[in-house]
């Protein structure tokens, strides 16, 4: 009797049920956060069912507001299907690394006979981390040697990644004697608080500027006894009146005598050995950045690559 009571107990459960359905597991099964991963619900009607099913979503252990899941479309007629959608955004901190279990329900227009499926996604853990991106080009892209090239590095923070990252030129290709030579401002970039770097290339000419005091005009100094003779000479004649011009003009005399002894001036010195110069060519240069405590870009190659052409003048 006993069994017999068991088959018509399921007998009866199973014409009660209107539709069944079936969740499929997520792909990926592993996400970072900031990921995304999908699954597929299918839904088969029983026993001519034919109402409206809508979707609720649930994740345990649930972020702040359930965020992150998505059924599409929300309402369905079986027999068909859906899409769910988990989307680990982390702007807030709420997906921390572990598994999580997706439950998705489905409710008829008559509200019974619910049913309910569920999939377990599995978060990683990861490491803040910091991109590095060109922004503006290098312009010129082709300039004399003795001239530079200029350019903006952009540092993108990844994954709530916050610190000071140093930036470098790591290599520059081809190998010559006098290269172009690279330059951050500023060097080191607070991020998030500064994300962006000017990169200056300077490359080295035939004429190099430089400042020199004009020592060589020290013969004025010879003519501030002129007016000390030609006080003497009228001295004795003079009333003290006269004396006290006498002495502004020596005074006015020697400042404007001095004047050109103490002048500088900025010549271009012309580089005699000319494998000093930047030669013709193409450089590369490989960017990058570290931090204090050693993390560097999560870029696929860890670097960007810059180009310039130098010149030298005739």
């Amino acid at each position: 009797m006993l069994v017999v009571a068991s088959i018509l107990a399921y007998a009866s459960f199973a014409v009660a049920q209107s539709f069944t359905l079936q969740m499929q597991g997520f792909s990926p099964g592993s996400v970072l956060p900031n990921g995304t991963a999908s699954s597929n619900l299918v839904l088969t009607p029983l026993n001519g069912f034919n109402e409206t099913v809508s979707f609720t979503c649930a994740i345990t252990p649930a972020p702040p507001g359930n965020q992150g899941c998505l059924v599409s479309p929300a309402t369905v007629t079986p027999p068909t299907g859906a899409a769910v959608t988990i989307t680990t955004d982390n702007s807030a901190g709420s997906w921390t690394a572990g598994s999580y279990t997706v439950t998705i329900t489905a409710t008829p227009s008559s509200g019974t006979g619910t049913q309910m499926a569920s999939q377990l996604l599995t978060v990683l853990s990861v490491t803040p981390t910091f991109t590095i991106t060109l922004q503006q080009p290098i312009t010129p892209t082709s300039v004399p040697a003795g001239s530079a090239g200029k350019g903006t590095i952009n540092v993108n923070p990844v994954n709530g990644y916050t610190g000071n990252v140093t930036l470098s030129c790591s290599s520059v290709n081809p190998v010559v004697v006098s290269p172009p030579v690279c330059a951050f401002n500023p060097a080191i970039v607070n991020v998030p608080a500064t994300t962006s770097s000017t990169l200056l290339i300077n490359t080295i000419g035939p004429l190099t500027p430089i400042t020199q005091t004009n020592g060589a005009r020290g013969y004025y100094a010879f003519l501030l006894p002129l007016p000390m003779l030609a006080l003497l000479g009228a001295g004795a004649r003079r009333t003290k009146l006269r004396l006290w011009g006498f002495l502004l003009l020596l005074l006015a005399s020697a400042m404007i005598l001095l004047m050109p002894a103490c002048g500088t001036t900025t010549t271009p010195t012309p580089i005699t050995n000319t494998s000093l110069i930047t030669p013709n060519g193409t450089y590369t240069f490989t960017v990058t950045g570290v931090d204090a405590n050693g993390i560097s870009a999560s870029n696929t190659t860890s670097t960007v690559t810059l180009s310039v052409t130098t010149a030298t003048t005739d």
